[in-house]
């Protein structure tokens, strides 16, 4: 458990048990202003991470309808994405993005597997719908990944597996299907 963060250490894994959330759609206002925010903000003034990577988080903003957020604290506001709510830098790059309890809806974007460096992604608790972007596989260097308690479908990409650094997988109270693939063994 050691360099796992305090908020983790502090969960008592199935303790509790959610209450099913009624789903609330974004407003077309909602919808409107998150089109307009990632049609104004150019990731090529951003002078923290890489290129990619800020379009990963933009990508996600969009895809989540981020004017939606409870908190979008300097989210494509600032070209600083080290002060972006909910995200961690470390030498250049993302290494922690976490936005759980936060109000996402929609779907989580394939791009996110273009954050090379994430150790943990946390997600949990909102409105995400759709599959699990098979490419979250390219995160070689996550520890955690929390998706639980959202409307996440379909069944879990056998690409997991490929996280060799992985110690937390929290998936539970989704609507996923099919069996556990046996590559999340490695």
């Amino acid at each position: 458990e050691e360099g796992m963060p305090e908020e983790l250490l502090s969960h008592e894994y199935g303790s509790h048990i959610q209450e099913k959330r009624e789903y609330v759609p974004p407003s077309a206002e909602v919808i409107a202003q998150t089109k307009a925010q990632v049609d104004s903000f150019s990731c090529a003034s951003v002078t923290d991470v890489p290129v990619t990577e800020c379009e990963a988080l933009v990508a996600l903003y969009q895809s989540t309808n981020g004017a939606g957020w409870k908190n979008n604290h300097n989210w494509l506001v600032t070209d600083t994405v080290g002060t972006w709510y909910g995200i961690i830098i470390s030498s250049g790059h993302v290494i922690y993005l976490s936005l759980p309890f936060n109000n996402l809806n929609g779907s989580i974007p394939s791009e996110l597997g273009n954050l090379s460096n994430l150790q943990h992604l946390d997600l949990e608790n909102n409105q995400l719908s759709g599959s699990i972007p098979p490419e979250l596989g390219n995160l070689s260097n996550l520890v955690t990944l929390r998706l639980l308690s959202n409307q996440l479908s379909g069944s879990i990409p056998s690409a997991l597996g490929n996280l060799s650094n992985l110690q937390y997988l929290l998936l539970e109270n989704n609507q996923l299907s099919g069996s556990i693939p046996p590559e999340l063994g490695n």
